[in-house]
């Protein structure tokens, strides 16, 4: 009985990885190359674009011309001041000191609403708490549609820094207060 070779014959080529990496080396240069080329047609592209045409240049003389400032007088609004506002006027002389309308603002005082209650008792134990915290408490009484409403108010103050102090305190109690504005009572 023959027997018969099962070995393989092995090729005397170059193994595929090779060829492979061959074929990629070869490919990329080969891109590399149009991209290069490609490069220098748009350099000279640009820098024929960069010489201006000498008919086409501007006279150096000759300012672009807007039309925005005739447009915007004509579409002016002219509004009156608020009859309860301060006008502040700058002085010619440098001083930095605004100037007030002979109408001067009325007096505002801020004032915190640190809470409302429904139940008055509620409202008057929170008040003695902020009391003993020594801010100036009241409680005022408001009925709107839903009925009654008990406000617990604190202050009032004629300034930021003593709100801003007010509200800290408020804020070591867990309170997140309101600020109101109003009219100071002469």
């Amino acid at each position: 009985m023959a027997r018969r070779n099962t070995r393989r014959q092995q090729s005397s080529g170059k193994p595929a990885w090779v060829w492979f990496v061959l074929g990629n080396f070869v490919g990329g240069f080969a891109v590399f190359i149009f991209l290069l080329s490609d490069l220098k047609t748009e350099k000279a592209k640009v820098v024929a674009s960069a010489k201006p045409a000498p008919q086409a240049q501007a006279p150096a003389d000759a300012k672009p011309k807007f039309d925005f400032y005739k447009l915007l007088e004509e579409s002016e609004v002219k509004v009156a001041p608020p009859k309860n506002q301060q006008v502040r006027v700058r002085d010619s002389n440098a001083d930095s000191k605004p100037a007030e309308k002979e109408e001067a603002q009325p007096e505002l005082v801020y004032i915190l609403q640190a809470a409302s209650f429904r139940d008055k008792d509620e409202a008057e134990r929170l008040r003695a708490q902020l009391m003993l915290a020594n801010l100036d408490v009241k409680v005022e009484s408001a009925s709107d549609s839903r009925g009654t409403w008990h406000r617990v108010l604190v202050g009032p103050y004629t300034n930021r820094s003593k709100v801003a102090k007010a509200q800290s305190i408020l804020a070591e109690h867990r309170l997140m207060p309101l600020v109101l504005k109003r009219p100071a009572q002469g």
